[in-house]
């Protein structure tokens, strides 16, 4: 369990998280921890996909236990992809996440419990830094380009336009 310490400091960083952004003119809005959110959560939306659809950013402090881990605090990127998930189509997209997870530089495709499709990346911070303007804009630049790179497959597959290993064979081409 988190201290209110932790939490405290989790908030401030994710406000100082919510200036870069800010400064960046992304639409930010940070949520603190409730009865209904265990996590303060830092929301942002970020470019629409090539059909028009909006996307948000997800910034939250995986929780650690103090005692084990006070080295560094582990930042959750995460982005749930626009579109949903046909049920007939999980083990192939399945098979296509598996491709695409081997060619990332950072971070994940992955299903939820929910069944939508997302892409995940958790940043180390030494917990004796804060966030530095530049080293984030650029992580959130590659984060977004591997969704771009990859959400137009991930959708052919998702919604049963395409197999997974007609998606795979035109990625290795």
């Amino acid at each position: 369990m988190l201290t209110e310490l932790i939490h405290a400091r989790h908030l401030a960083q994710l406000g100082q998280l919510k200036e870069i952004l800010d400064g960046a003119e992304l639409a930010t809005n940070l949520l603190e921890k409730s009865e209904a959110i265990p996590l303060h959560v830092l929301m942002a939306g970020f470019q629409e996909d090539s059909q028009g659809r909006d996307r948000f950013l997800h910034f939250s402090f995986l929780p650690l236990n103090d005692e084990d881990i006070v080295a560094i605090q582990l930042l959750q990127i995460y982005s749930t992809l626009p579109f949903h998930l046909q049920a007939d189509s999980r083990e192939e997209v399945a098979a296509l996440l598996l491709e695409i997870n081997t060619r990332l530089p950072i971070g994940h495709f992955g299903v939820n419990e929910e069944g939508e499709i997302h892409y995940r990346y958790v940043y180390s911070l030494s917990a004796s830094r804060t966030f530095e303007s530049d080293e984030v804009l650029e992580i959130l630049t590659l984060f977004v380009y591997m969704c771009d790179m990859f959400g137009e497959h991930i959708e052919q597959v998702a919604s049963g336009e395409a197999k997974a290993e007609q998606v795979i064979q035109a990625l290795r081409a």
